[in-house]
């Protein structure tokens, strides 16, 4: 079975990559820096990595050709939401083509308040307007989210934000991935939109409790104005499209949209997700 992949080198990719690659399945990852996948995964046999002008919807296809699953893992506005359409387009057309599997966000919803959820409502409605055979998974905010405090924690055991309350069960990136190759390679979980959490419910504050009792050192959020929040993160580098993203993640956070678990994740891979406890340790480090 040859899986084609498409967002090969991010965080979920990489590991579906690898995942697929030691239960001795052929991958094609189609990438626009080969070089980058070549570091990022070396030598394998059943590795193919094929340079993709993923822009370019006969190039795609033709990547996608002869695949018998695609996993395509890749943001969900701008030039890569507008990937995923055309990667979509064209896997609906290919014959071998037996299933797409795809990286969405938990509670993709035309009402959501977030955009990233909008965003994936959004091509999830293309999807079944093509009539490609199609399973998402859902994930709930990322755990490595926290990672974006690390700079701030280390400067002044604060972070700073705008939902002081509001709660949400953050998941390890690992665990969504483990959940995305049992998707993907069991055909009884195709067809279907699988919503994964972590174990427990948090504010951010709540996490950063965590943390503090991780470090030794009290963290705490301080609340700020969306104006002020807009500027730290443009100051910081992070592009403006990705700064909106993250301010209306905020107000669905706030809004109570994530306030919930699934047990999804124990149904599909026969164990609980990490706890953020294990994950802030794994990488305390950066904290201090």
């Amino acid at each position: 079975m040859t899986t084609a992949v498409i967002g090969a080198t991010g965080h979920i990719g990489t590991e579906i990559v690898r995942d697929l690659l030691a239960r001795g399945n052929a991958v094609r990852a189609l990438v626009r820096d080969p070089d980058e996948a070549a570091r990022a995964f070396g030598a394998h046999d059943g590795l193919h990595i094929r340079p993709t002008r993923l822009n370019d919807a006969r190039d795609i296809a033709e990547g996608l050709r002869g695949a018998r699953t695609v996993f395509i893992a890749m943001g969900s506005v701008g030039i890569q939401g507008a990937i995923q359409r055309i990667a979509i387009n064209a896997a609906a057309r290919i014959p071998s083509i037996e299933q797409v599997t795809r990286v969405s966000v938990l509670n993709a919803s035309e009402e959501s308040l977030g955009i990233n959820q909008r965003a994936h409502d959004s091509i999830d409605q293309f999807a079944a307007s093509t009539r490609v055979p199609y399973s998402t998974i859902r994930p709930a905010i990322f755990s490595r989210s926290l990672l974006a405090a690390a700079r701030e924690v280390r400067a002044s055991r604060t972070w700073t934000g705008l939902a002081d309350h509001g709660r949400m069960a953050l998941i390890d990136h690992r665990d969504v991935a483990e959940a995305g190759l049992r998707v993907l390679t069991d055909s009884a979980l195709w067809g279907a939109h699988h919503s994964l959490t972590g174990p427990v419910c948090l504010s951010w504050p709540e996490a950063l409790d965590i943390l503090s009792k991780e470090i030794g050192e009290a963290v705490t959020f301080r609340v700020a104005a969306e104006r002020d929040v807009l500027e730290r993160l443009m100051a910081a580098g992070i592009p403006a499209g990705e700064v909106e993203l993250l301010i209306a993640r905020e107000w669905a956070i706030m809004a109570g949209e994530n306030d919930y678990t699934t047990d999804t994740f124990e149904q599909i891979t026969g164990r609980p997700p990490r706890a953020l406890d294990d994950f802030l340790h794994e990488h305390r480090a950066e904290f201090l």
